[in-house]
């Protein structure tokens, strides 16, 4: 029924058809509306550590009390739904490179696992992530894996997707064994996000202590996230003009990496075509409610039935072997959706307003303070460690990686130790890039403390 669909949509099109489907989000401005503070949960208790080492129960208690606090909800559970949903593959980030002293510490992982699963989530749909699986075992989190019932995954041991690379036509670098293109050639200038990120997880709850580093003064949730989840990432440490936007356009891509497969996509086109509905839920990118359009622009200017502008998409991709844009929109929801010759389905970033940046996959940061280490950051160092028996909760990791620096700073000036390099720019394109706020003045900063004796 659909064999020359593609021939029609060709026959169909024309450059002006195209400017006014174009024009559809030129002339649908974005609401605008007062700028809202990023909160800052700031959870301390005077005993959550002995010797450097955390009390799992107090631990528990300062997550649940710091995503109550940060989601507005007086019950655990109704605070996890405000982050996760049950039936999502969440991954827990952690950084298991720097050992479980100075990287992040088990029992505070074990806590989050703890609590989320008491909220009802799954075990199985819970995943412990880093970028190399080895690394997670080698930090004990296999044993933790199997006392739970949760999963393990390195994002290099997934492999890379081909879909939505960044590339940095001047910056060739030599590639190692795992990268996407190793074995098809020497160098490359892109970049690829692990397929665990673009296939696999549907939320992202990223757990990082703060770090010093030596080339950006600071490492936080961001550097972690993006050198973690996507390949050929050394070249931007030895090249920091491309270092502060790379981090930026890899975070964003990890963000709203959101694809559907080939077979499903397969699979659900065919119920399109013999129901014939009105919306296709099941396909669409972005969640959402209500009545809804679709565009596709080589057939019509105007909206049509949902079974055919897929199919016609569909159709001219894989007869062209180019990826084929849709226009959905309805309600406070438009974007664009990339169908791809073999069927696969992704977002096209460019096209996301302010009520599609919301359903960004990173849900919640937890920046783990409970011990600051705030020299040699390469290196495991209790003897330039401190105390501080805090966990701070954001949604936003630019505001929490902010804050971070702040505090490594410091610390260093109390020890007068040397100035390390500021961050500032690497955080102000993050913000540019609507991942959050780098300005103090726009937080808003709760300080929550426990009395150690409620407690024991």
């Amino acid at each position: 029924m659909f064999t020359k669909l593609a021939h029609m949509a060709k026959a169909h099109y024309s450059p002006a058809k195209c400017a006014l489907f174009t024009c559809l989000f030129i002339l649908t401005p974005p609401s605008l509306g007062a700028p809202i503070k990023a909160t800052v949960v700031q959870v301390h208790t005077p005993m959550a550590t002995r010797h450097f080492q955390p009390k799992e129960e107090q631990v528990l208690t300062m997550v649940q009390s710091g995503i109550r606090r940060l989601s507005r909800q007086t019950d655990t559970t109704l605070a996890w739904r405000q982050f996760v949903s049950t039936n999502e593959v969440i991954g827990l980030k952690i950084n298991t490179q720097l050992g479980t002293l100075s990287g992040t510490r088990p029992t505070v992982v074990k806590a989050v696992i703890r609590s989320l699963i008491a909220s009802g989530v799954p075990p199985g749909n819970i995943v412990l992530w880093d970028r190399k699986l080895q690394d997670l075992k080698l930090a004990g989190y296999e044993k933790m894996a199997l006392k739970f019932g949760v999963k393990l995954a390195g994002a290099k041991d997934s492999g890379y997707s081909q879909w939505d690379r960044y590339t940095v036509p001047a910056l060739h670098w030599d590639l190692e064994e795992g990268d996407y293109l190793f074995n098809k050639t020497k160098t490359s200038n892109i970049s690829h996000t692990s397929t665990l990120i673009t296939d696999r997880l549907g939320a992202i709850i990223s757990i990082h202590p703060p770090m010093p580093d030596r080339r950006t003064g600071s490492r936080g949730h961001l550097q972690e996230l993006a050198f973690s989840g996507a390949d050929n990432t050394t070249r931007f440490t030895l090249s920091r003009p491309h270092l502060n936007p790379a981090i930026g356009e890899l975070i964003d891509r990890i963000a709203f990496s959101r694809s559907i497969a080939p077979p499903i996509f397969r699979k659900e086109l065919k119920v399109l075509q013999k129901n014939q509905p009105v919306h296709a839920n099941s396909l669409h990118l972005i969640k959402t409610q209500g009545k809804m359009l679709y565009y596709y622009q080589k057939a019509s200017i105007n909206a049509l039935p949902v079974h055919t502008a897929f199919s016609l998409a569909y159709e001219t991709a894989k007869e062209e072997m180019k990826g084929q844009t849709l226009l959905i929109r309805g309600g406070k929801h438009q974007w664009e959706q990339i169908v791809l010759p073999d069927g696969r389905n992704i977002l096209k970033r460019e096209t996301l307003g302010e009520e599609e940046m919301a359903q960004s996959k990173l849900r919640l940061h937890i920046t783990d303070a409970l011990l600051c280490q705030f020299n040699h950051g390469g290196q495991s160092r209790p003897d330039f460690a401190t105390a501080l028996n805090e966990l701070w909760f954001s949604r936003d990791p630019v505001a929490l990686d902010t804050l971070s620096h702040e505090l490594i700073t410091k610390l260093r000036n109390l020890m007068n130790l040397p100035a390390r390099t500021n961050p500032r720019k690497l955080l102000r394109y993050a913000s540019g890039k609507k991942l959050g706020t780098d300005s103090i003045q726009s937080m808003k900063i709760e300080r929550v403390n426990l009395l150690a004796h409620a407690l024991e």
